[in-house]
């Protein structure tokens, strides 16, 4: 199942900044003269980017997509678009939504934000990981999907400890379908939103045709432990908004970019 993920992770191939729909109603206002003034200024932090580069920070109004290949400098770009973002006072630290892989790039990206205004950036809860975002509205949230605020995130072991059980109590020779092959299954699942209840008619067939009653067992068992794992913090943000509408549109008024 290794090829599925790495599949996965593919198909989101570059950091993310997310432009809510509540910013193509502010763009709409008039600019005042103190704010065309501001917006005339060279920041230093701005030089140093080509064409292309400048083009995708200082773009404002409506959503922006950047598709570049490895090390040309999507990063750099993000990061000085956030700076650029609050430094021009479009939207505070706390409005903007920046989505990376891991912990050591979000720590990274806070230190080059910081470096560009020349000051230590505070006040980011929401520049982080996809797996530690998602836990965020998790906690926030928990009684929406039926957990408390201190569930427990099963690591890869213990996953797989409570995966061997349930092949067990099915009668499944764990040998001839390892518990691993079931994780990596469920985790291509979760990636993409699929709950048990409607996979796929080309799924129903997987693990021996035995991986969607196994996969339904698995969440049932991880609500009764208040556990969740790591696909769970993708998938069950994305079920929050979906089934909140309330819940969506105060997330799209919070998050400005």
């Amino acid at each position: 199942m290794d090829t599925d993920k790495e599949k996965d992770q593919k198909n989101i191939s570059q950091d993310l900044l997310i432009t809510t729909d509540n910013l193509k109603q502010s763009s709409k206002k008039k600019i005042g003269l103190a704010e065309k003034a501001l917006m005339s200024r060279t920041s230093s932090y701005l030089t140093d980017l080509n064409k292309k580069q400048r083009e995708a920070v200082e773009t404002i109004a409506g959503p922006l997509l950047v598709l570049a290949g490895a090390g040309t400098g999507k990063t750099r770009a993000l990061t000085t678009r956030i700076a650029y973002l609050i430094d021009r006072g479009y939207a505070k630290p706390n409005q903007i939504l920046g989505v990376t892989f891991t912990n050591k790039a979000a720590q990274e990206m806070k230190q080059r934000i910081g470096k560009f205004l020349g000051s230590t950036v505070e006040g980011m809860p929401w520049l982080g990981t996809f797996h530690s975002i998602g836990a965020k509205l998790l906690r926030r949230h928990a009684e929406l999907i039926k957990l408390k605020t201190n569930f427990t995130i099963l690591d890869t072991d213990d996953q797989l400890r409570l995966l061997k059980q349930l092949i067990a109590l099915e009668n499944i020779d764990e040998k001839r379908w390892p518990a691993r092959n079931l994780a990596g299954l469920i985790d291509h699942w979760k990636n993409h939103a699929w709950l048990p209840k409607n996979l796929p008619q080309n799924q129903l067939s997987a693990y021996d045709g035995k991986g969607p009653k196994l996969y339904m067992l698995y969440q049932e068992r991880l609500r009764i432990l208040n556990s969740v794992d790591f696909g769970d913090l993708i998938l069950l943000p994305i079920r929050l908004m979906q089934s909140n509408s309330e819940l969506l549109e105060r997330y799209q008024e919070i998050f400005r970019f």
